[in-house]
């Protein structure tokens, strides 16, 4: 056998002795963090593209980024992988981290506004009437949840009223995720018209 031959071969059986995602899943379960070392050499380059292409700040994607393999640890009883990679996983992950950030930077910026703005209009919070409207309007969107059939009723109470991703709504309520999104947006389109004729609005 040649040199390169010989080489080639050796290259072949680490390749093949190497554990898959799946066997390194079975290990977290067991508790050996080793595993999760492995894990996070094989694939932290790629979840690190994923969160930089959706959040600005440095610390944040650093943050982001060690989240998604802690929320491997924590969750690695529970996790279950359609192929062999763990990869979709940890990028379904990822998304719903980065949108969790997204909406306490957005309450965070709320809040500072509210604070500015009470400041210069000390009486601009609400009174009775809108009060009043707020609660009428909040228990007709009540009534018409409740009315919805299935799975309208499942995918808004995951989506709108929770905070489930498309994969997970589908999964719950056994329709495709393009069929929960194309349902959301059939939902969201309805309240907002049946919610602007309640206040008198065209």
């Amino acid at each position: 056998m040649s040199d390169t031959a010989e080489a080639n071969s050796t290259r072949g059986e680490v390749s093949r002795s190497e554990p898959s995602d799946r066997d390194l899943l079975l290990d977290l379960v067991d508790g050996r963090r080793g595993a999760l070392g492995t894990l996070y050499d094989r694939h932290s380059r790629v979840v690190y593209a994923y969160i930089a292409a959706s959040l600005d700040a440095r610390e944040d994607i650093e943050e982001i980024s060690q989240d998604v393999f802690v929320t491997l640890w924590r969750k690695r009883a529970t996790i279950v992988v359609a192929g062999e990679s763990v990869l979709p996983w940890l990028l379904v992950t990822s998304r719903n981290l980065i949108a969790n950030r997204r909406r306490a930077i957005q309450a965070a910026q709320n809040r500072r506004a509210g604070d500015a703005l009470d400041e210069t209009h000390p009486d601009s919070r609400p009174g009775p009437d809108e009060i009043a409207e707020r609660n009428q309007l909040l228990a007709y969107v009540e009534t018409v949840a409740a009315a919805l059939p299935e799975p309208d009723r499942t995918v808004f109470e995951l989506c709108i009223r929770g905070d489930h991703s498309y994969d997970e709504a589908a999964a719950q309520a056994g329709i495709t995720p393009a069929a929960v999104r194309n349902r959301l947006s059939r939902l969201r389109t309805r309240l907002r018209n049946e919610l602007h004729t309640l206040r008198g609005k065209p």
